[in-house]
């Protein structure tokens, strides 16, 4: 195994559906741009562990909800960028108010992980070289 994908000792590989709940990607059909609403983020807003709530389209209600059955955002959700700049990684805060995601980001609901844990592995150097 090359030193790239080496466990360190003492841990345990497995793949990332093993230790997560859910993952699932943003919405494939973003609805229109509204004046105001609901926040839909995009790649553009995760940065290297923060959220940035600025720069983002609106979306009505009803679309919110329905981004919401696909992938209901909570605190402590891990979110990665996988399209354009892929790789980046944030931990949702207690604080953030609801929002919806665009295809550019999935989110990973951690199972027996901590979020920032996992976060902290996937912004890692080992990970981003993989």
């Amino acid at each position: 195994m090359s030193a790239l994908v080496e466990t360190p000792r003492g841990w345990t590989a497995a793949p990332l559906k093993d230790v997560a709940e859910k993952i699932v990607d943003g919405s494939h059909n973003p609805p229109p741009k509204q004046e105001s609403g609901f926040p839909m983020l995009s790649a553009r807003n995760i940065a290297w562990g923060s959220i940035d709530f600025d720069g983002f389209r609106y979306i009505t209600k009803g679309a919110f909800e329905l981004e919401r059955k696909r992938a209901d955002l909570k605190p402590d959700d891990v979110l990665l960028t996988i399209v354009g700049t892929i790789g980046r990684a944030a931990v949702i805060p207690e604080s953030a108010e609801k929002f919806a995601l665009q295809r550019s980001v999935a989110m990973i609901r951690p199972k027996g992980l901590n979020s920032k844990f996992v976060m902290f592995q996937l912004l890692s150097e080992r990970v981003q070289k993989w």
